[in-house]
């Protein structure tokens, strides 16, 4: 229909295959330099964030002591809540151990009476 038709095709592929080349180069280049600027900026911040706790670390040190003594007095408190604790529910668990002992005993007496029972039956 059209006079060289094919080779008119053959051109628009060949346009389409460099546009493609190109946008993908640009595409690499594109990323490239946004992993560049972000690599930079996060250099320049630990930089500067490092420069403005480098003039703390004086401080952080007495603060670190003062958290360490701070827990261990936490932790002395609640030890010694905790010991007061169970030296009041210590009566209780003795009552409740006692009440368990005599239950088991009487359910001991049940079983041996039924087996004893079950023996003088047999015979």
């Amino acid at each position: 229909m059209f006079p060289n038709m094919d080779l008119i095709l053959l051109a628009l592929l060949y346009c389409s295959f460099i546009s493609c080349a190109l946008l993908l180069a640009i595409f690499v280049t594109f990323n490239g330099l946004m992993l560049a600027f972000f690599i930079t900026l996060f250099s320049i911040v630990v930089i500067d964030v490092n420069d403005a706790f480098s003039l703390f670390s004086l401080y952080f040190v007495t603060v670190k002591a003062n958290f360490e003594l701070g827990f261990v007095v936490i932790l002395w408190v609640v030890i010694h809540e905790a010991i007061i604790v169970m030296l009041v529910l210590k009566p209780l668990c003795e009552r409740m151990v006692s009440e368990i002992k005599v239950k088991a005993t009487q359910f001991i007496k049940i079983v041996e009476d039924t087996l004893l029972l079950i023996k003088t039956e047999r015979y």
